[in-house]
């Protein structure tokens, strides 16, 4: 294997409360929970847990789409917080530059690991492969610079928790 791969195994959003406009602003406290399997490149994995807490204030665009790729991936769906789990997600970790609290030491995710997140994500809310895929390489493309990864435009670090939870470790 040529690089480090996290596949999400399961997904749980708490209800988001939003404002309904670009940037998406959060009224009150959610959770994201998500179940995933990190396969290193000498294959050994572990199984993790990662749990994302937003706070009021947060802010986020939402998927970064336009017309007509929004038709299949919409920046948004209100009420389908499982679907917006994936870009709010997504948004959290590279405002963090992939750098997650650890149990004993912060975990760094690379930005191939944190948009396998986001198509895996997608995938357990049930969007078909092609269109996941085609997202993803969507995020490669337009979103993948250094401008966006550990950039927080709209200064809102201080409203999220993420931490990082080895469930086991096997080879």
């Amino acid at each position: 294997m040529s690089r480090t791969k996290c596949t999400v195994k399961s997904v749980k959003a708490s209800p988001f409360i939003t404002t309904s406009g670009r940037p998406f602003t959060f009224l009150g406290t959610a959770c994201i929970s998500i179940e995933l399997v990190r396969t290193y490149t000498d294959d050994k994995t572990e199984k993790a847990l990662l749990n994302i807490k937003i706070r009021p204030g947060y802010k986020t665009d939402g998927a970064s789409t336009f017309f007509p790729i929004s038709l299949l991936v919409p920046q948004w769906v209100p009420g389908d917080d499982n679907y917006n789990a994936a870009p709010v997600a997504h948004d959290v970790l590279y405002m963090l530059g992939g750098i997650v609290d650890g149990v004993h030491e912060p975990v760094k995710l690379s930005r191939e690991e944190v948009d396998d997140i986001l198509r895996g994500v997608w995938r357990c809310w049930g969007m078909s492969r092609f269109v996941a895929g085609c997202a993803d390489k969507g995020v490669e493309v337009f979103a993948g610079g250094k401008y966006h990864w550990g950039n927080d435009c709209y200064n809102v670090r201080q409203f999220v928790d993420v931490k990082w939870e080895v469930a086991a470790c096997s080879r």
